[in-house]
């Protein structure tokens, strides 16, 4: 070999080292542009959001309702909720001062809500001290029923979970509350005990509906991080297609699963490929589900890498996933046999696309092989009445990680129960349309009246 091949083969040496570390450069690039559309990291990563392009010619939307808006007004408060009713009158016409006749054709009505001093009742019960002649003891008239409550009545009690459980509001903002809309001056660690309190009321109804879950047909579970006092927690959501349950466990693992839903659990399991779920199975031989919207992001962020035979292979995977979601939602619209055997030619496409021209990605390679073990696992919806994604479940969760940022977690036990109690109503009274403030009047109720407590069942 002569000097000049030599170098020739130094170069192309070089140049194949170089494109080598440019393709590891570009894949390390493309991991830390991670974000929720490509990944499984939650929306709250995205920090910044990158600019909307602007479309040419586009005209920017005028703030405030578009023109041809359907108007939507208020519905008026019905008479029997009007505290008072006041007529208006004219002596004579405005204008010339002529003699008026009133008519019978309309009435134009005008209503407006005040607060008006207290709201609240203040009862003292005064209880005289006797003295028996015969045994010359010292004798109280008792207590009413009513008072078992304490200084808070059964309503204000309820308010005070609402306050903290739905507008999330700590006990300092609590306190100051009570103290500046009311003139009630109470300390935070007395509203603490008025939420044991709410607690302790909403323990029957959330056994219940954790007693329910394995005899659900299917679940949506997912699972995201908490704390208490500084020490990691997870937080995990059940919701079926009557209620949403929360459970807080110091585990991330298929225990979890195994605790609340059993070892025979008969119905199919919504989530994503999270391990947990696929121990549970080999285990108990369960059902799953799994989630394509994972799926999808995890296609996605293969479709944005620079290198030309990564994205084309991701790209024609995400066109038949599409074709197959629009398929989807012609169920109903269309034959059933005719929506059938579209599903199982997606099914079929999807997979070959899978293994077509597959890159040497390793993430690429990750999504084939999956695909293609647990083919029945992804395309189980397909034969059974449950969506294909996880979405109901990660829906429900975002009003945890929400309360969780603004309340930064608990610092107890107790505090976890509360927690995963409150939002399990919160959750269900959404789920079903129910008053949330009326159940939490309804628990506390039932608990001080030693009654049944209120089911969030749908009877």
């Amino acid at each position: 070999m002569d000097a000049k091949d030599k170098r020739i083969a130094e170069l192309e040496a070089q140049l194949n080292a170089a494109l080598d570390r440019i393709e590891l450069l570009e894949s390390a690039l493309a991991a830390s542009q991670k974000n929720s559309g490509n990944s499984s990291k939650p929306p709250s990563s995205d920090i910044v959001k990158p600019p909307k392009p602007k479309g040419k010619g586009r005209r920017k939307r005028k703030i405030g309702a578009q023109k041809g808006h359907k108007k939507h007004s208020r519905i008026p408060f019905a008479e029997d909720q009007l505290d008072i009713i006041i007529p208006l009158t004219l002596d004579c016409c405005p204008r010339c001062n002529g003699t008026l006749t009133v008519s019978d054709t309309s009435t134009k009505v005008d209503q407006q809500v005040e607060l008006v001093g207290r709201k609240y009742i203040i009862t003292e019960y005064r209880r005289p001290q006797y003295l028996c002649d015969a045994c010359q003891r010292v004798h109280f008239a008792p207590r009413p029923p009513k008072l078992k409550s304490g200084l808070f009545g059964e309503n204000l009690i309820a308010t005070t979970a609402y306050l903290k459980g739905h507008c999330h509001m700590s006990y300092t903002k609590l306190r100051d509350h009570f103290r500046d809309l009311y003139g009630i001056c109470i300390s935070t660690g007395f509203l603490a005990n008025q939420i044991r309190k709410a607690s302790r009321a909403l323990q029957a109804p959330y056994d219940e509906l954790l007693n329910q879950l394995p005899n659900e047909e299917s679940i949506h579970i997912d699972e995201t991080g908490g704390k208490e006092n500084g020490d990691r927690r997870w937080i995990w959501c059940f919701r079926s297609r009557q209620f949403t349950l929360f459970r807080i466990d110091v585990s991330r693992g298929h225990i979890v699963l195994k605790e609340v839903l059993g070892t025979d659990y008969p119905g199919i399991i919504i989530c994503d490929f999270h391990g947990a779920y696929q121990r549970y199975i080999r285990l108990y031989e369960a059902l799953l589900q799994l989630c394509w919207a994972h799926l999808i992001r995890e296609v996605k962020y293969i479709a944005q890498s620079k290198v030309k035979r990564y994205s084309n292979w991701a790209n024609r995977l995400l066109a038949e996933i599409g074709l197959m979601f629009k398929t989807i939602h012609l169920r109903g619209k269309i034959l059933e046999s005719t929506w059938y055997r579209r599903m199982l030619d997606h099914r079929d496409e999807i997979l070959r696309l899978a293994w077509h021209r597959l890159s040497d990605n390793n993430d690429a390679y990750n999504i084939a092989i999956r695909l293609w073990n647990w083919q029945c696992s992804y395309f189980r919806f397909i034969d059974s009445d449950v969506p294909p994604t996880n979405n109901l479940a990660e829906q429900a969760i975002r009003q945890v990680v929400i309360d969780r940022k603004i309340t930064q977690g608990t610092r107890s036990d107790w505090g976890n129960r509360w927690q995963e109690r409150i939002w399990t109503v919160l959750s269900t009274c959404a789920q079903t349309g129910r008053n949330v403030l009326s159940f939490l009047r309804e628990s506390v109720s039932a608990m001080l009246q030693r009654t049944p407590a209120p089911s969030l069942l749908e009877k």
